[in-house]
């Protein structure tokens, strides 16, 4: 019983993440011995409560900076909850930056990966703490790259927040490309906000 409710709760975590960590994790199934994160990428575990997790490696040339951008629309109401007043978006930007910049950025807030996982099933069984510890490979305010770069916008649906495309993001970023990735207040799972607010879809 005990391994059939570990693998559940792993297979129920992986629903919650980006698909690149996902992809490194079948091990998460097996019973016994820990695994060990590989090639950049990967997961170690022997019970829910103590997974590590890494997103994979950026392949590209360039360090990743990252910068969090809060965007108020003064002019425009909330579309999904008016009495909320302004439109209000939280972007994170990444791009081409100077190695050894900076310091390590979060993969998400506690309160946006507790209202992530609450909407998976099964999911009770996986501490927060297993999502915001995630590894990430961009650095909150590095040095940006001198030049031009092209700019992707990218765009979490189903409910997803932003980070779950952060790997993508800092794969592009790392190739050259600056990135808005953008989060859908009271669309997705949940957004926080500067002063510590945690939106619910």
């Amino acid at each position: 019983m005990s391994r059939l409710r570990t693998t559940a709760a792993a297979a129920a975590l992986l629903l919650a993440l980006p698909l690149s960590v996902a992809a490194a994790a079948p091990a998460l199934a097996a019973p016994a011995a820990p695994v060990a994160a590989t090639a950049g990428a990967g997961v170690s575990a022997t019970a829910p409560h103590a997974l590590h997790l890494e997103l994979p490696r950026p392949t590209g040339p360039y360090a990743v900076g990252q910068e969090v951008l809060h965007l108020v629309d003064e002019d425009r109401p909330d579309p999904w909850v008016p009495s909320a007043g302004p439109r209000q978006l939280m972007v994170t930007m990444y791009y081409p930056a100077h190695a050894g910049t900076g310091s390590p950025a979060p993969y998400m807030t506690a309160a946006a990966a507790r209202m992530l996982l609450d909407s998976k099933p099964l999911t009770s069984t996986i501490p927060t703490e297993s999502v915001t510890n995630t590894r990430t490979w961009s650095s909150t305010d590095a040095r940006p790259q001198g030049g031009h770069y092209p700019l992707v916008v990218l765009s979490p649906g189903f409910t997803m927040p932003r980070a779950s495309l952060t790997s993508l993001a800092e794969d592009l970023g790392s190739r050259g490309y600056v990135v808005a990735l953008v989060d859908h207040t009271y669309e997705n799972t949940g957004t926080t906000f500067p002063d510590g607010r945690t939106l619910p879809v």
